[in-house]
């Protein structure tokens, strides 16, 4: 299994690993060795969310060298290459090593090495594409790959290798309790609850945001504020709590989350799809081929997001929370556009090659 660089690809790893722990143990063709007959290994960037991340479950961890490949002017562009190629090496030697049956790539920069040491070894490949449009990797990726699953329906790629799964994600999330939250954050279960977030490494033009809406926004909610590593606020107030990062715990918080704001990123997107949460999306304007604004346009042509565009983020709040039809039908989208099997979905397609 390879990707990293954000918690957006490598959570949807640990997701596929639960499935084909649960899934194999069933099919007779994967019925040797630990693990239900399935013997993984995890290779990541060296950035340190990845293993950490990983490093909470029982799957051994391997880190690369692997430089981006970027559309714009950076001093990196003369170190890029030789870390592409360095990983590479490092690729060549663990795939020799450990002589998978199959390369799962959820796709980024750090799954370009070790995808092209696969294909010359000849391990098949399966690519997974997150978002609406395929970045620059992952399009040399698909090239390589025996099968192509797509979370969005408009990836436009070679149809015979396309599988349209949505995007795997922990189904753990919706064993949240009511009560563990509200311990969490000392917050009561009279006043309703908003979430925000900026992604696993957290927003800093959204956390400003807060900070400088949130005298009107207590008035109605309770916030919950996901910040990101250093990106802390100076709010101080009872209908208020900021974490850097929530790992098992989110799953609580969502159980106590009326309403969400946050970033378009395909993991937090299926997420919300999967829990039914209203939801309020800030796109990334800076995301690689525009991809989280394309992600949002799709929920919201789906009735199952706002995007906030020029309103003031408390008025559209409170516009969505004081309409309940509103809220029922944006539930009813979201219900629609989840894809709860698709973890499951996937390992089936790995257990098939």
């Amino acid at each position: 299994m390879v990707g990293g660089g954000s918690g957006g690809h490598v959570m949807p790893n640990l997701a596929i690993a639960n499935a084909l722990k649960s899934y194999c143990g069933t099919n007779s063709r994967a019925n040797r060795g630990p693990h239900c007959g399935i013997k993984l290994l995890y290779v990541g960037s060296r950035v340190p969310l990845d293993r950490e991340l990983v490093k909470a479950t029982d799957i051994p961890f391997k880190s690369i060298f692997a430089g981006k490949l970027r559309r714009y002017f950076s001093w990196r562009h003369f170190v890029d290459p030789f870390l592409v190629l360095f990983g590479f090496l490092q690729s060549l030697i663990i795939i020799i090593r450990f002589w998978p049956h199959v390369v799962f790539a959820k796709g980024g920069f750090v799954c370009l090495p070790v995808a092209l040491a696969a294909f010359i070894l000849r391990r098949p490949i399966i690519l997974h594409e997150s978002d609406s449009v395929m970045g620059l990797s992952n399009r040399i990726v698909s090239r390589l790959a025996r099968k192509v699953c797509v979370a969005f329906p408009d990836v436009i790629i070679q149809e015979e290798k396309v599988e349209f799964t949505g995007n795997p994600i922990r189904l753990s999330i919706q064993k949240g309790d009511r009560q563990k939250g509200y311990q969490i954050t000392g917050f009561h279960p009279h006043k309703p609850t908003l979430l925000v977030w900026g992604g696993s490494q957290g927003a800093q033009e959204i956390n400003e945001m807060v900070e400088r809406d949130f005298p009107r926004l207590k008035s109605t909610f309770q916030v919950i504020h996901i910040t990101g590593k250093d990106k802390a606020t100076t709010i101080q107030d009872e209908a208020y709590v900021s974490f850097d990062y929530l790992g098992p715990e989110l799953k609580h918080i969502y159980a106590i989350t009326d309403v969400v704001v946050g970033r378009a990123g395909a993991n937090s997107l299926y997420e919300l799809a999967l829990m039914q949460k209203p939801n309020i999306l800030i796109p990334l304007k800076s995301s690689a081929h525009n991809h989280q604004q394309l992600n949002a346009e799709y929920f919201e042509r789906m009735g199952a997001s706002i995007i906030l565009r020029d309103q003031p983020l408390h008025d559209i709040l409170l516009a969505l929370w004081h309409s309940p039809e509103k809220q029922a039908r944006m539930k009813e989208s979201l219900a629609s556009v989840a894809k709860p099997d698709a973890a499951e979905h996937i390992a089936r397609l790995i257990l098939s090659l």
